[in-house]
């Protein structure tokens, strides 16, 4: 029940720091790069914390404590 929600949950994100990192590989304007980049450490900073948080309510779900 929860495999294709977590799948979708990590898919869209992973998309989205994909495109980021490919449009800071080959990008020739500097300030386009330079915007990319910084979407690239939100998105990460986000999937890293959120990752986090969803994994603790999976286990204490499982634990009966929610």
């Amino acid at each position: 029940m929860w495999t294709p929600l977590i799948t979708l949950i990590a898919l869209v994100p992973l998309t989205a720091v994909t495109a980021a990192v490919a449009l800071a590989l080959t990008t020739t304007d500097g300030q386009r790069a330079v915007r990319a980049l910084t979407l690239l450490k939100i998105l990460l900073g986000a999937i890293l914390g959120s990752s986090g948080l969803i994994a603790a309510i999976i286990h204490l779900h499982r634990a009966g404590l929610l």
